[in-house]
């Protein structure tokens, strides 16, 4: 993959990691806030955040 092309996967995967805090935090302001959805996107987050580490490995790599 290019290097921008890299850059770019990066910079998307976070914006996912802070849109799935934010809806964490959104569920978690409800009265029965649903421990399956908050559980799926944290499993989600560390996907995201090991994708960017193998990423970032590429780039230092090049």
């Amino acid at each position: 993959m290019k290097k921008k092309k890299l850059q770019k996967k990066i910079e998307s995967l976070k914006e996912q990691i802070e849109d799935h805090k934010e809806k964490i935090r959104l569920e978690k302001q409800n009265s029965f806030p649903n421990e399956g959805c908050i559980i799926h996107w944290d499993k989600e987050i560390i996907a995201f955040e090991q994708q960017i580490e193998k990423a970032v490995k590429k780039l230092e790599g090049k």
